[in-house]
């Protein structure tokens, strides 16, 4: 719902001055409240139509922290002196007074302590105002905070300067996880939902990479720079995964048959001279695993179904072809140690032995062909 009142109104007018050549609109709740206080004192609407962005919002602390249901302390903190005699409601004499006052003694009158950085923060909000009374009221205890965590996410917000303070800017600020929360990675993130995601991704990775420390990820994402992107931040940790969970039978626990990591991939694709680094992603999402068996010469590639652990690769040096004789004998070494292990209908009919994409893959058994060598 939106208030026009001037033909003339055009939000992102290149030329003029707002408040006299055009007007910005007022909607949602502000301009709810404005209608109601425009009943209780006429003009109030048309006023607050031509007011600038920093009134605006100054006028939106005062309502979101109750001034509307107490307009006398409002008052009170604002003149010194209530008019119970006059004619006048006390909203009347509400909607009259902050029409006099700047927006400085708006939020003095509305608040027992101001922040000091409270009138600068509204300044980014801009004109679109936040879009419920609950995010003034976290702003201001944000600024506030005199926790160790409240200060540092109250300088990150006083440190933007280049964007517009938006809902989702000021959640990403409140939820962003410590290590990496920055004027540049916060206004680098699209959504609030995106910082959520990136947090529980932050879990996994601390859990997966012994090298992910508060430190190590606070420089890595300040390398990305103004490059920041999440999902690739995300991504160039789980390479680097070498605590990957146990997969939860006997073969975690046999010593000739060795799991491979986001970090040990690079080294053995070399040795096999394969592209098992560029896998390093499923590695570390938990429903592939690869493994080398040392005493065969081979990795093998592991899928989780609803079964358990099933065999669906085998790939010896330069993805070459694996002999049904060498198949037969990873067959009988994994199926002793819980993996589930399918032959192909025609065990001498040779398949590709190269890796393909995981999305690809579809149980093709890659490499399990048969040859007598």
């Amino acid at each position: 719902m939106t208030y026009n009142l001037n033909r003339n109104f055009h939000p992102h007018a290149a030329e003029g001055v707002p408040g006299r050549d055009w007007f910005y609109p007022l909607s949602g709740w502000l301009l709810k409240a404005f209608v109601g206080l425009d009943e209780d004192a006429p003009g109030t609407l048309l006023f607050a139509t031509k007011s600038k962005s920093l009134w605006r919002n100054a006028v939106a602390v005062a309502i979101a922290t109750g001034a509307l249901d107490r307009p006398e302390s409002f008052l009170l903190r604002a003149n010194g002196e209530l008019d119970e005699c006059g004619s006048q409601s006390s909203r009347a004499q509400f909607a009259l007074a902050i029409q006099n006052m700047k927006p400085q003694q708006i939020v003095e009158a509305a608040l027992n302590e101001v922040p000091p950085s409270l009138c600068g923060s509204l300044k980014k909000i801009g004109w679109e105002v936040l879009s419920t009374p609950d995010a003034y009221r976290r702003l201001i205890e944000m600024l506030g905070s005199k926790t160790a965590e409240g200060r540092t996410r109250r300088r990150v917000l006083e440190q933007i300067n280049d964007c517009r303070l938006t809902d989702d800017l000021l959640q990403i600020i409140e939820c962003l996880d410590l290590a990496i929360l920055t004027p540049v990675t916060a206004t680098h993130i699209s959504t609030a939902g995106d910082a959520h995601r990136l947090n529980a991704r932050l879990k996994g990775i601390r859990k997966m990479c012994s090298s992910a420390s508060d430190a190590a990820l606070r420089d890595s994402a300040d390398a990305m720079g103004s490059q920041f992107n999440s999902r690739q931040f995300a991504q160039s940790w789980l390479s680097k995964a070498d605590r990957l969970e146990p997969l939860g039978i006997p073969l975690d626990h046999d010593p000739d048959i060795v799991r491979i990591n986001g970090v040990s991939s690079e080294t053995i694709g070399r040795r096999f001279r394969n592209c098992l680094s560029s896998y390093s992603r499923e590695m570390a999402a938990g429903t592939s695993a690869f493994c080398v068996i040392e005493s065969l010469s081979v990795v093998i590639v592991l899928r989780l179904t609803d079964a358990g652990w099933l065999l669906s690769g085998v790939h010896t040096h330069r993805n070459g072809p694996v002999s049904r004789t060498v198949l037969q004998a990873v067959q009988q070494r994994i199926s002793s140690l819980g993996v589930l292990c399918l032959l192909p209908v025609r065990p001498n009919s040779l398949v590709a032995g190269a890796f393909s994409r995981f999305d690809d893959l579809d149980f093709g058994f890659e490499g399990m062909g048969g040859d007598d060598g």
